[in-house]
Formats: C-alpha cells, structure tokens, sequence
C-alpha cells in the first residue's frame, strides 16, 4: 500500500568507509534524517531531493565530497540543514535561498566558493555558518563577515610573526653578547693605545723630532 502511494524512494547509495551502501526503500516521508558523526563518502545522491517532507537534515563530520545538489532546492519544509565538516566544493546552490522555512544552516569547514544566495533567510545567519570557505563571497558575506578568514590562514599569519619575533632574537642576542664580551675586555685589561690614542701619536711626534 506505502509503494502504491509513493511513499517510498528505491534506493540511495552511500560510501562508508570506501565501501558503497545501498539504502533501499527510503521513506519518504521522514521528516528528520541524521547522518551526522559517520564516515560516509561520495557525492550527496541527488535523490535527497525526492524527500519533500524533511524537516531536519544533517550530513555534518563525515567526508563528503563533491558539490551540493542543487536539488535540495526541492525540499520546500526544510527547517534546518547542517554540511558542515565535510569536503564539499564548489557553490551552495542558489535554489537553497527559496526555502522560505529554512531558519538554521551550517556549511562550514567545507571547501566552498562563489556566491553565497542573498535572500533572507542566509542574510541573517551568524559569521560561522560560512566559516572556514575562504573562496565564497556575497551580501550575506559583505556586512558582518567581510573579515571571516579560514583558522589556517589566521594560524599562519600568527606563526609568520611568531618566527619574525624569533629571528629578531637570533640577530639581537649575539650582539648583546659581543657588545659585554667587549666591554668587559676593555674594564678589566684598559689598553694605553684605546684609552689616549692621542697621547700615543703625541709619543711618536716626540719621537720623530727628537730623531
């Protein structure tokens, strides 16, 4: 009775651990899938779009890869949507920003880029929905994120400075050492010749003339 009311998809695949698993007879009424926390690979199936009564989607931490299908535009309950921590590229589709109840999304920690969707709903999302995709820019971007940057490029301009403050130490300690080592030498010892070099070429005038 459930097949003959379209109730369920026939098959998904997903990779788990490089081994690819066949989910059959999804239902496609859930409202809430949580993926979260596996090792699943591969591209996102395309097929997540036939899931119209989804409410709660979350792929986070595992190792996703490939684009986001833009058939997600499809899932017009969705209410929230978390990618986050995968290795995703390309752009966040622009069908994403038609989901009128989308309140919470999560893509960061991804390799995203292009144009993040302008419409409301993504407008009024915190900085760190879209942390750590360097390569993406847009108004949900321009006015509280314009300084979002991903942590490895802030940790490397921090240990640039690091080895600059130690490369200043490396040059400035040896001089320290040689300006005392010298001092103390002319403290202990006082050589005539650097103590009055004047009265030394005096000396040798004297010297000569009396010659």
């Amino acid at each position: 009775m459930g097949d003959k009311l379209g109730y369920y998809h026939d098959s998904m695949v997903l990779m788990n651990k490089g081994v690819e698993m066949e989910l059959v007879r999804i239902l496609q009424i859930l409202t809430s899938i949580d993926f979260s926390g596996n090792k699943f690979e591969g591209e996102i199936p395309k097929s997540i779009g036939l899931m119209k009564e989804l409410h709660v989607l979350n792929l986070s931490n595992n190792a996703f890869t490939g684009s986001i299908p833009s058939s997600m535009g499809n899932l017009t309950a969705l209410e929230s949507l978390d990618v986050s921590q995968n290795k995703l590229s390309g752009k966040i589709p622009q069908e994403l920003g038609k989901l009128s109840f989308l309140a919470y999304m999560n893509f960061s920690h991804n390799q995203l880029s292009g144009l993040v969707p302008g419409d409301n709903q993504f407008q009024t999302q915190p900085c760190s929905t879209f942390e750590d995709n360097l390569a993406l820019f847009g108004p949900s971007l321009d006015n509280d994120c314009i300084d979002i940057r991903t942590p490895t490029l802030q940790q490397n301009e921090e240990d640039a400075e690091v080895i600059s403050w130690i490369a200043a130490g490396i040059g400035f300690i040896p001089g320290i050492v040689y300006g005392v080592t010298i001092k103390y030498i002319l403290d202990s010892y006082k050589p005539q010749w650097f103590m009055n070099p004047f009265g030394r070429n005096n000396r040798r005038r004297r010297s000569t003339i009396a010659h």
